[in-house]
């Protein structure tokens, strides 16, 4: 009976624990209501040293005892957007400052405050935000003498990035950041390919980002109610985990920060600007990893931060995803970088008892080793199994945090669902097709020109940037304002429609504002080679029939004395002494010029536009009509073949007056709303640190170009780059394997086709590395014909028509001109000459007319083509016709080759021409004639092996980075004349022997 008895003495003690609990209950949840909290308002004590309108600046004060030594390098704190900065001082027991101070540390912190209560700030832009922890940077700094260690948590993370990196790392000890994406298109899900990645975030990502473009600003109350629209049942879950605790006043006063916090006070107003910013270039573009983001009108890369990096990523982080976030690693090639992962959610990295036991702790253990005070922090902390995800969850705000995430990711996941053949289709949709039907409309009278194309895009895309330069971005709009400006001037200082006005400058945006603001008032640019002097000047401006000149200051004064009576206008030099003759084009240029006399842009498809010299590598160059047509269908099809979109950065290191360098290059990312990242020129040196700032995604290459950084030692980190097309002509097999090796590029697509002529080729795929493709245009507009290299002549039949060459057999290639085709057309020439010398009549019936290309190729089973040679560099020895460039790719191979040329030569008493191969070595190398030897002999038959190699201090290339080789033709191979090392083929001694006499030719076979 005792045991009954007690349970009954129990029942007053128990109801009187539920009374009291109801009351208390009662009771708080009455004072929250009233009151909206149950405690005063805490915080870590901190100064504020600096007030403007973009940011304050604390600093936090240890309020407690502490025996520990100060840490000498200051912590400067970054939050993010939408997230108030209390995230690092949620409570007392939460407070990373407060724990921080409490070891030392000279905390600092960047507050953005709340936008929404701040006059002006929702008009805040991407760049106030890293401009403002820029300026803080400098202000800790002379506070305290240090360096700054500068940290930011989830996007205030990505602003450490970005500012570090727009100092180049100029007063930073070091960056820490915690779950701070890198790479955007990597936090899609598992299995989601690249490809998909862009199609998604560039194409319906634009729909699905469009409404939030336009608005003022994000508000904090929409960040809230869509944070708890996605907890769905475990935020129903939360409230009655909170409701059960009400009548413990002490457990709610625990929680009491973190519920307000998640209540609405750690949310915060999104910038407008600064949200469309963010969309456009970390998202959409994903500038963080590709480089080239543009911060107060300077172009920036995180290769620039040459810091120590420690970055913190969590395993079940799904808003900052480990391969998001671990991109640093690629972005930052320059910078030691340190990981440290945790197996927490995206709060749980910088808030909560797993932070204070290994973010905060690994942090100050980095500060202290950088100091020279301390060992090399643990980066492996946790040296015990977490609890499960429930247990945790019972603290607060990690579980609300990650079950936020959790219908997100499942959104993510069904969006990475898409597969990458329907991605092609949409990128096919919206860009190409649009780009091809442009093409089939291209009429004589067609309205199109490179000055409307680029008042188009002005209209459509006015605040994307379209130049970089030095690193300074210039938008569409104000591109096209100043082609106006200067358009006007020119027309008031007397240039008319039709006038014919050479321009000769280095690479600069003004070679192509000059150029645009001529085809916006109707004349025709004459675009010159930069290094023309003298007679080939005089010669050119014949040619071109130029009547007035534009010039930079580096090439004024070789004007003024060439052709001291043609108008001169500059560009540039406003501080510099000009030639009596010369016009200064920014005395003429108004702000709001007066255009309603000016016919702007009356340029028809028809229309010659420019005049563009050929290289001149087997003869003086001659002038090129480059019309309206050509240049629209150059850039519609380099734009299509390349895929370009407003996400492309394409860089252009050729000389823009080369026909790949204004057509392809400028006018493929003009057409294609791109950014264009223009070079003073190609340097191999040069070229990683350039394409890295401006974010490149597309790199034009010509000639031997890319074998000059193929064979620069390797670079550290030289695979770390934003490339994913390398796009030109002209390389050679072995560079296009060493490029695909060690740049690791998307994808390489070389092209065929040449200043003047009316076919093109293209090897889109890249599987056959040394192809050039397959024809853009039909294939019967284009044919293989027979050739007699040794009588060089044409063959023709008994009817006196061609013949058509079979598969793999070697022949000239020939493109019909064909009216009706807008890709068959043949402008030909200035000189009707020179024009007609390159078009073959009755070729295969009477009557067609084919443009002769001068080019050997051999078309394989499958329709591909594969270059032989210039028909004037191929040769015949020993009955059998020899491709030059057949030979100098096995040569090219040896490891002592810098580079080579090969051609045929006159051998008195012989048949034929010797075939002959000048090379110039390596540095620090020499000739191995027993390993020349071998390699042709295993990879030549015996008449293509080169009877003589000659070995040359530099092998001459024009501007584009093609061989000139005519005048070692013309020089031979007499020892004694020439002056340089000479061997010759020896298959008695199996080598290459020393060729010292000319009566070693008697042993030449």
């Amino acid at each position: 009976m005792i045991a009954p008895i007690k349970k009954i003495r129990a029942v007053p003690r128990i109801l009187g624990q539920r009374v009291h609990r109801f009351r208390a209950g009662t009771s708080n949840a009455l004072e929250l209501l009233r009151e909206g909290r149950l405690t005063a308002p805490w915080s870590t004590p901190f100064s504020v040293l600096h007030e403007d309108p973009r940011y304050k600046l604390r600093r936090y004060v240890n309020v407690g005892e502490t025996e520990v030594e100060p840490v000498r390098g200051p912590l400067l704190l970054v939050p993010p957007l939408m997230i108030a900065s209390e995230i690092y001082d949620l409570a007392p027991e939460l407070s990373a400052v407060a724990w921080l101070t409490a070891q030392g540390v000279d905390v600092w912190l960047v507050d953005f405050g709340a936008p929404e209560l701040q006059e002006g700030a929702l008009q805040r832009t991407l760049d106030d935000h890293v401009l403002a922890v820029d300026d803080a940077i400098d202000r800790v700094r002379e506070a305290t003498g240090q360096d700054v260690n500068l940290a930011g948590y989830s996007q205030g993370g990505m602003f450490v990035y970005q500012c570090a990196a727009y100092r180049q790392s100029h007063g930073v000890q070091s960056v820490i950041t915690f779950g701070s994406p890198v790479d955007i298109h990597r936090n899609l899900p598992g299995g989601v390919r690249g490809e998909v990645s862009e199609v998604i975030l560039g194409g319906p990502g634009k729909a699905v980002l469009a409404p939030f473009r336009a608005m003022e600003a994000l508000p904090g109350a929409m960040s809230m109610a869509g944070f708890k629209i996605l907890s769905g049942g475990k935020e129903i879950r939360q409230m009655l985990g909170i409701f059960s605790l009400l009548p413990d006043r002490e457990a709610l006063e625990r929680r009491e920060r973190q519920r307000r916090f998640l209540g609405g006070e750690g949310f915060v107003a999104w910038p407008g600007p600064a949200l469309r910013k963010f969309i456009d270039e970390m998202i959409v573009n994903n500038r963080m990893l590709t480089g080239g983001f543009v911060i107060n009108g300077r172009t920036v890369t995180l290769a620039d931060i040459d810091v120590p990096i420690l970055y913190f990523v969590g395993s079940r982080d799904e808003f900052g995803r480990p391969p998001s976030v671990r991109a640093i690693n690629d972005a930052a090639p320059r910078a030691t970088v340190h990981e440290v992962e945790l197996a927490a959610g995206h709060f749980g990295l910088v808030v909560g008892s797993k932070s204070l036991r290994y973010t905060w702790p690994t942090v100050v253990s980095w500060i202290r080793w950088l100091d020279g005070d301390g060992p090399q922090p643990d980066f492996q902390p946790e040296a015990r199994p977490e609890p499960p995800p429930e247990v945790e969850d019972r603290r607060g705000i990690q579980r609300l945090y990650d079950s936020a995430t959790s219908m997100l990711d499942n959104l993510w996941h069904r969006v990475g669902d898409v597969s990458l053949e329907v991605g092609e289709l949409v990128d096919a949709l919206r860009w190409e097709l649009p780009r091809l039907a442009r093409i089939r409309r291209l009429e004589e009278s067609t309205p199109v020109s490179m000055g409307s194309v680029l008042a188009e895009q002005a209209r459509a895309i006015p605040d994307a940037a379209f130049f970089l330069w030095e690193d300074q971005a210039y938008t569409y709009a104000e591109a096209d304002r100043e082609v106006s400006r200067v358009a006007a001037a020119l027309f008031a200082c007397g240039i008319e429609p039709g006038a014919h006005v050479g321009i000769q400058m280095d690479n600069h945006p003004d070679f192509l504002t000059a150029t645009a603001a001529l085809n916006r008032i109707g004349a025709v640019a004459v675009l010159l080679n930069g290094s023309m002097r003298g007679s080939s000047l005089e010669h050119a401006l014949i040619e071109g029939g130029v009547a007035a000149l534009i010039s930079d200051h580096a090439h004024v004064e070789d004007l003024a004395d060439t052709c001291p009576d043609l108008p001169l206008f500059v560009f540039g030099a406003e501080n510099e002494v000009l030639p009596d003759v010369a016009i200064r084009v920014s005395d003429h240029v108004e702000d709001e010029p007066d255009l309603s006399k000016v016919d702007l842009n009356p340029g028809r498809a028809g229309d010659v536009a420019m005049l563009i010299f050929t290289s001149g590598t087997t003869g003086r160059p001659k002038a090129v009509k480059i019309t309206n047509r050509r240049w629209s269908l150059a850039a519609l099809s380099t734009a299509a073949i390349g895929k370009f979109t407003t996400r492309d950065t394409v860089y252009c290191c050729t000389p823009l007056y080369h026909a790949t360098g204004m057509l392809m290059a400028s006018g493929g990312a003009l057409v294609g709303g791109a950014r264009l990242a223009l070079a003073s020129g190609f340097s191999a040196t040069r070229f990683l640190e350039e394409t890295r700032r401006y974010g490149a995604t597309v790199v034009f290459y010509v000639g031997e170009m890319c074998r000059y950084l193929v064979n620069r030692e390797p670079q550290p980190g030289e695979d770390r780059h934003s490339i994913r097309l390398f796009i030109g002509n002209g390389m050679r097999p072995d560079v296009w394997r060493d490029l695909q090796e060690r740049f690791k590029p998307g994808k390489i697509i070389e092209f065929y086709g040449s200043t003047e002529g009316n076919v093109a080729m293209v090897n889109m795929s890249g599987e056959k590395i040394g192809s050039v493709g397959q024809p853009l245009n039909q294939d019967r507009q284009v044919a293989l014909v027979h050739y007699d290299v040794e009588f060089d002549d044409y063959i023709r039949a008994d009817d006196g028509f061609m013949e058509a060459c079979g598969v793999d057999e070697p022949g000239v290639l020939l493109a019909r001109i064909d009216p009706s085709h807008p890709l068959s057309l043949f402008d030909g020439y200035t000189s009707e000459e020179e024009t007609e010398r390159k078009i073959l009549r009755d070729v295969f019936k009477k009557g067609d007319a084919w443009f002769s290309t001068g080019d050997l190729m051999r078309r394989d089973g499958e329709g591909d083509y594969w270059f032989l040679d210039r028909v004037g560099d191929s040769y015949r020895w020993r009955g059998e016709n020899v491709s030059s460039e057949q030979v100098a790719d096995v040569i090219s191979e040896l490891p002592f080759v810098e580079n080579a040329v090969v051609y045929g030569v006159r051998v008195t008493g012989r048949e034929g021409r010797a075939g002959t191969a000048a090379i110039q070595l390596r540095e620090g190398a020499s000739f191995d004639g027993d390993a020349a030897w071998r390699a042709v002999s295993a990879n030549l038959t015996e008449s293509a092996r080169p009877r003589f190699i000659r070995i040359v201090e530099r092998l001459e290339t024009t501007e584009t980075m093609k061989f000139v080789k005519f005048h070692l033709r013309a020089q031979g191979i007499d020892p004694e004349r020439i002056g340089d090392p000479m061997f010759f083929y020896s298959a008695a001694d199996e080598t290459y022997l020393p060729f010292n006499d000319p009566e070693c030719i008697s042993q030449v076979d």
